[in-house]
């Protein structure tokens, strides 16, 4: 099958030259449009009324690789309409940190699959905790549940969210709801040499995230797995609001 495969952490990351090397030895016909940088945290976001550089890049395992200036999002609309618009899925990773709970707003990695989904390609985010430096796992894995999504398609305009814990030998795939993180944060301020004031943003999850289903799951040792999808309304309390804001 053509694949598209993409990120947020940079085209030179270690987590997407081994999801590539793992669907191309799987027999896939890999294409890479990814980041030229560090775009994490960069969400759904598109460069409308921005010129989008591209440059061609030797990848191990790759038919063709580009690496694009722009946001993850940028990267997969432009790869499936231009640069290689064969490829019949996206597979985004994988990532250095989890993508659960609420981080999944923020999440470039989700995004990437996301805009495969809405431009109707099947669609895979994988993600591994940031303290592991080894990546055939978590793309190994990618490789096994990308063959049962050809087999049992997910709903349109979906993609499987998938996330392995810190351990070599998980307990084994939990199904999880996401949940919300909580994260002890501040604005670390950063002095410039022109005087100008910057803030740089530190923190770390707190212990109220255990009350986050996936990420409960992922801390326990199991790899997680969740269906989302990019409608997020809330039809029970939209509806709820209905006489409220409707004229009779």
């Amino acid at each position: 099958m053509k694949i598209l495969i993409s990120n947020d952490d940079g085209i030179f990351a270690p987590g997407i030259r081994a999801l590539t090397e793992a669907f191309a030895s799987a027999g896939h016909e890999v294409y890479v449009c990814a980041p030229d940088s560090q775009r994490s945290a960069a969400s759904h976001s598109l460069s409308i009324g921005r010129t989008l550089t591209v440059r061609r890049e030797e990848f191990g395992g790759a038919a063709e690789a580009y690496a694009i200036g722009g946001t993850p999002a940028d990267c997969v609309k432009l790869g499936l309409t231009v640069l290689c618009p064969q490829a019949e899925a996206v597979v985004s990773g994988v990532n250095k940190g989890y993508n659960v709970g609420t981080d999944i707003l923020y999440s470039g990695t989700v995004a990437a699959a996301m805009e495969g989904a809405i431009c109707g390609r099947p669609a895979l985010a994988v993600s591994q905790a940031a303290e592991r430096e080894d990546y055939a796992q978590a793309s190994a894995l990618a490789v096994s549940l990308f063959s049962k999504m050809t087999e049992h398609p997910l709903p349109p305009l979906s993609v499987l969210n998938v996330n392995y814990p810190d351990c070599d030998q998980p307990l084994g795939m939990k199904t999880a709801v996401m949940g919300q993180l909580h994260y002890q944060e501040n604005y670390v301020p950063v002095p410039m040499e022109d005087g100008t004031q910057a803030y740089c943003l530190r923190g770390e999850v707190d212990g109220r995230a255990r009350q986050s289903d996936d990420y409960e799951k992922l801390t326990a040792g199991y790899v997680t797995a969740t269906v989302l999808s990019y409608d997020m309304t809330d039809a029970e309390r939209t509806n709820c609001w209905k006489p409220l804001l409707e004229d009779e």
